[in-house]
């Protein structure tokens, strides 16, 4: 199984989430989502919010990212995101409320709306990732 494997890193600001070696991975990209193999061209891309597919030799995982920036270099896949969670740890209940509230704040400027937005982007995407 190694010579179809490549390294993904998926690293936070507060914490290394992720190092090992995989068959596959999916990734959510700004614009959708992008599936990746072993010898990849080289590939920089920033990240949106989304679950992250991970497919090795222990199964397949899934991580909720938040943003960041992905590259695919010399089998080697590294993520640099704001947020990285194990899906099965999200809490619905908290996702849920992140959405309310981002929902009734009302901006006053043009930085709070792309806040809010960024917000309500999140909370969205917590909730499809935890289902």
């Amino acid at each position: 199984m190694a010579d179809k494997t490549f390294r993904c890193t998926v690293i936070t600001p507060n914490q290394q989430i992720l190092d090992q070696d995989v068959t596959a991975a999916v990734i959510p990209a700004w614009d959708g989502e992008i599936g990746l193999l072993k010898q990849r061209a080289p590939l920089l891309v920033k990240l949106g919010f989304g679950s992250m597919r991970i497919d090795s030799d222990k199964g397949t995982e899934h991580l909720f990212i938040a943003g960041g920036f992905a590259q695919m270099k010399d089998d080697k896949l590294t993520l640099l995101t704001d947020e990285a969670i194990p899906t099965a740890k999200i809490n619905i209940e908290e996702a849920q409320a992140s959405l309310k509230e981002a929902e009734a704040f009302q901006p006053q400027n043009p930085a709070q709306t792309k806040r809010r937005q960024r917000d309500l982007d999140r909370a969205k995407a917590l909730i499809k990732a935890a289902q």
